[in-house]
């Protein structure tokens, strides 16, 4: 497949010296990391492919052309953000549903283990926010792009399943009910959709991301919320120095989105409405890693489960917690 690949390719490859798959953060698709020798030199490939099932669970199955999909986004984020942030796409393997995409991690390192240093990187707040505020302000209220596709439809059904599963269980559902729909109505952007730290590669100054599988056109309140949600549940743990850094990058990526999302005419009213609505989704998603379908991801830390859960829960039935008003403050004034 690489050497039918390689013709596409803007470099000659001269030899594979390695192939191996990468198993660490990969639970749907199987990727694989190839060590080539190039025109260039050395360089890292990477292979992704869906078999039309779930890597982790073969009995949910998944349509295959959803890496398809994934690598037609990732053409149009690149041209949205450029070639530094998110993995060029060198070739799609149409057949065998297999994206080739160039290395985008380098020397960087990846978030997910970095939090688990207690390094929540507050320099790069404004950096982050800017690159969602780009993200969304230049497809804010756009015409739908690959929405057609039945893997796209199902991602919405996905959300409600595993997202909204916990806020589904814990708040009464008149509450729930009554956030979606104004979610579901919001003006819709592009938006990644799975801004998780484990898709978040980072150095002291920049950041690369990748996994798009699950961008679609969709509020861009849902974005934000799944991501701040991490500095939140991370400034839950106490640490003095964490708390101050994760207050930081908080109130300064807030800033920066603001600040870019103005710059490309979004309204001061559909700001707002947008800050509003990443305050509920940060709720969910916190509710999510507590409660969720997959069980609890911090069963083992019952202190912290209890605090994750009452901060999510207070921000989305708006009730009174000492952290929940802090962030809600933080963002909407």
């Amino acid at each position: 497949m690489l050497t039918q690949a390689a013709k596409e390719f803007s470099f000659e490859l001269k030899k594979v010296t390695s192939v191996e798959e990468v198993t660490k953060y990969t639970n749907a698709c199987f990727v694989y990391r190839v060590n080539c020798l190039t025109s260039r030199g050395k360089k890292i490939l990477y292979l992704k492919q869906s078999d039309g099932y779930v890597k982790r669970n073969r009995r949910i199955r998944v349509d295959p052309e959803r890496v398809i999909i994934e690598g037609e986004k990732l053409r149009l984020l690149e041209s949205l953000l450029g070639k530094e942030i998110v993995p060029m796409v060198l070739y799609i393997d149409l057949q065998n549903y297999i994206l080739v995409m160039d290395d985008i991690q380098g020397k960087k390192k990846i978030l997910v283990e970095e939090f688990d240093k207690h390094k929540v990187y507050p320099q790069l707040a404004e950096k982050f926010g800017i690159f969602f505020g780009t993200l969304h302000g230049k497809t804010y209220n756009t015409p739908l792009a690959f929405d057609g596709a039945d893997w796209q439809k199902r991602i919405h059904g996905i959300w409600r399943d595993w997202v909204m599963f916990g806020a589904k269980k814990l708040v009464a559902k008149e509450v729930i009910s009554k956030f979606t729909n104004q979610s579901d109505k919001a003006k819709k952007a592009f938006i990644w959709g799975d801004p998780v730290h484990r898709n978040i590669f980072v150095s002291k100054y920049n950041f690369s991301v990748l996994d798009f599988d699950f961008a679609i056109h969709h509020d861009p309140a849902f974005d934000n919320g799944i991501f701040l949600a991490h500095w939140v549940i991370k400034l839950l743990e106490g640490n003095e120095q964490v708390v101050r850094d994760c207050r930081y990058f908080i109130k300064y990526f807030n800033k920066a989105y603001i600040e870019t999302m103005r710059s490309f005419g979004i309204s001061a009213q559909e700001i707002e409405g947008i800050i509003r609505r990443i305050t509920v989704w940060t709720g969910v998603y916190m509710v999510s890693r507590t409660d969720g379908r997959s069980g609890s991801y911090y069963k083992n830390q019952p202190r912290l489960e209890a605090k994750i859960r009452e901060t999510g829960l207070a921000l989305i039935t708006r009730s009174e917690n000492k952290t929940a008003d802090w962030y809600t403050d933080i963002l909407t004034k």
